[in-house]
């Protein structure tokens, strides 16, 4: 590629989120950062809060306009960042910190 092409949204690791902002990395410190995402990415604790929500891997890649292989890895990744092997694990541990991360 030569400096004239201009390589578009998703390069770098970064996605363009709907609501016009960037997004990539890890999520901030605040409210819905880095400390309530659980070292989860923006992207990654959007796709587990849809987890946590009951919706598939299919629901999922509609809902965000993603590919389902996409999502696929996010769900991996998030296990992996989890410490966790299925769905039900991932959802009552998300459920979980998040309920004592509001208390």
């Amino acid at each position: 590629m030569d400096d004239r092409e201009d390589p578009g949204p998703g390069v770098g690791g970064e996605d363009f989120a709907l609501n016009g902002a960037w997004g990539g990395g890890e999520a901030h410190d605040g409210p819905g950062g880095a400390d309530e995402s659980h070292g989860l990415s923006a992207r990654e604790a959007e796709v587990m809060s849809l987890i946590a929500d009951g919706q598939t891997n299919g629901e999922i890649a509609a809902r965000l306009f993603l590919a389902e292989k996409t999502v696929k890895n996010h769900v991996r990744r998030i296990y992996s960042k989890l410490g966790v092997g299925s769905r039900p694990a991932a959802i009552a541990y998300w459920r979980g910190a998040r309920e004592h991360a509001h208390q």
